[in-house]
């Protein structure tokens, strides 16, 4: 079922955008990659995603979450310099949890 939504995410993405834009890095097969803000936008229209966490690759690249709590659906995006989004993950039931309590003072 996950890979089903995965599938639908990339055809949504790759609909919605022009077929020259879309690029495969060398070296990753079948990764979608398109322009970030268009990754964006579709998610948010489709999905009701939103960016819930992000981080710094040691590529260089930002590694982000976006999930839905309306829809329970996630995708992961790795963000090149350029502006060049990959979808790198998506799937459905996502749920956050709590940080763990810090450690007491010594």
């Amino acid at each position: 079922m996950i890979a089903r939504g995965f599938a639908l995410l990339v055809a949504f993405v790759l609909g919605g955008v022009p077929a020259g834009s879309a690029q495969v890095p060398s070296g990753v097969a079948r990764m979608l990659c398109s322009d970030y803000k268009e990754i964006v936008r579709q998610l948010g229209a489709r999905y009701q995603e939103v960016p819930v966490s992000i981080g710094l690759q040691s590529n260089g690249h930002l590694l982000q979450v976006f999930s839905s709590p309306r829809t329970g659906t996630w995708t992961i995006l790795s963000v090149a310099p350029d502006g060049t989004g990959c979808v790198l993950a998506a799937g459905r039931s996502w749920e956050m949890t709590p940080p763990p309590p810090p450690d007491p003072p010594a």
